[in-house]
């Protein structure tokens, strides 16, 4: 009796996609199937040496200008709002998205394609993912491969575009002890590249690759081609950095003894908010909501992202604290004093919240979680905060949950593996072979429990 052989699909996505093809190369020693939907032109070169040309499906910009029917209603404005490129042509993006579909359809339909891999980034990810949980004769599944941030080094497979609903396994593993709270690696790592992005000689490179053009790929749809809206998001951003040092903080030990909630902003653009955030996605106005609902005498404590600086106007910032109890910390202040001293910890899907749940501190989201888990971190809507009297009440409500913290750590570490996904260029260290064999480990376990 021979078995069906089963095929996945990866959903190429930058420097990450090299790091799916050494896992590809164990997968398919195990008997399976690889297919590949790719965007960029260099990239779909370096597989066509690899796999067979059927099982690469190459969608670029051109895409746009060729009229296909559509598969269905994928709600195709959402995700053109959302992302980072479309955002600038909304047209252009509607075009591109309407018209792969049946490319799409086509093959994952032909090819039986048991489980697709990507990312919850780009709207040509996001309609695929759509794409398979609507159209159930498909037979298929879109997974993201994400890590938890807490644990460093462990990741899950979850199912819906805002890391809420992971896949369960099950695992026969012991857990007597909640989870370490420890700052996630990718975060040190951020820090440190964000420190070399910051120097002279890297804003002169900055320049030159603006200038030369290069890694810009004119029909790649993930990328800005149109060379004006380049240079105004690339100045504005640069102009961006520079006037934020205008922007007047306060040190954590002035409000150390005050009642106040802390909101951590989002990178941005980023799928953490723009996707797995969406219709919460203005950071000013969930402020300013907050704000709006601010217990008397407490105050309300924002913090920039180190990633993110340049990311928002000068204005952006003057505006939010121009309200009275609102204030900014230094960039570099410690999150987990914040935390700790928080009365409320909220933010649309941040670690922050994570952190202060396992902290024993109240935390919100405005976005579901996976550590929504957590009794200590809540998933609310900005209807449920009006509909408190006062948000102490909320607070008091949250401090009163049962402690949970070791159940979730057993479901946590039950549920995930270990393993580590970045991209080569960031991190080399991802394909090293004892990285890349935790990866197949993983994978295979998924794919078996999806045979069972």
């Amino acid at each position: 009796m021979t078995t069906k052989k089963t095929n996945i699909c990866f959903v190429a996505n930058f420097f990450k996609t090299f790091l799916f093809h050494e896992l590809s190369k164990k997968l398919i020693e195990e008997g399976i199937g690889i297919y590949w939907i790719v965007t960029k032109l260099e990239q779909f070169d370096f597989l066509k040496e690899h796999y067979p040309k059927e099982q690469i499906l190459y969608i670029n910009r051109a895409f746009a200008d060729i009229p296909s029917t559509s598969v269905d209603d994928f709600r195709l404005n959402e995700l053109v709002y959302g992302d980072r490129v479309f955002k600038f042509d909304l047209q252009h993006g509607l075009n591109f998205l309407t018209n792969i579909q049946k490319s799409l359809y086509d093959f994952i339909s032909t090819n039986e394609l048991k489980f697709i891999f990507g990312e919850i980034t780009w709207a040509h990810e996001l309609l695929i993912q759509r794409m398979v949980q609507k159209r159930k004769e498909l037979n298929s599944m879109y997974l993201e491969c994400s890590l938890v941030r807490i644990p460093n080094n462990r990741l899950a497979f979850f199912k819906d575009d805002s890391q809420h609903e992971m896949v369960e396994f099950n695992l026969p593993v012991e857990v007597n002890e909640i989870i370490k709270l420890e700052k996630p690696a990718y975060l040190k790592l951020n820090d440190n590249i964000m420190k070399q992005k910051g120097s002279v000689l890297a804003r002169l490179d900055r320049v030159r690759r603006f200038i030369s053009g290069e890694n810009i790929e004119k029909n790649d749809p993930n990328v800005i081609t149109h060379k004006p809206t380049r240079f105004k998001v690339t100045s504005k951003e640069e102009y961006n950095k520079i006037t934020y040092r205008r922007i007047d903080t306060v040190s954590f030990e002035t409000i150390e003894q005050e009642k106040y909630i802390f909101v951590g902003f989002h990178k941005q653009p980023e799928a953490s908010i723009d996707v797995s955030g969406r219709y919460y996605e203005d950071q000013a106005l969930n402020a300013v909501n907050l704000w709006r609902l601010l217990p008397q005498g407490w105050k309300l404590v924002l913090k920039e992202h180190t990633n993110a600086i340049g990311d928002r106007t000068y204005n952006f910032y003057k505006k939010l604290l121009s309200y009275p109890n609102i204030v900014m910390v230094n960039e570099i202040t410690d999150s987990k004093k914040l935390i700790s001293s928080a009365q409320l910890v909220a933010t649309v899907t941040g670690t922050i919240a994570y952190e202060a749940a396992m902290m024993k501190v109240p935390a919100i989201t405005f976005a579901k979680v996976f550590f929504n888990r957590i009794n200590y971190c809540r998933y609310v809507t900005l209807h449920d905060l009006i509909n408190y009297d006062s948000l102490s009440t909320l607070v008091n409500d949250i401090r009163s949950e049962k402690d949970n913290r070791l159940e979730f750590s057993r479901y946590l570490m039950q549920n995930t593996f270990d393993g580590y996904i970045s991209d080569y260029v960031t991190d080399p260290t991802v394909m090293e072979d004892e990285n890349i064999e935790k990866l197949k480990n993983a994978f295979m376990t998924l794919l078996q429990k999806g045979n069972n």
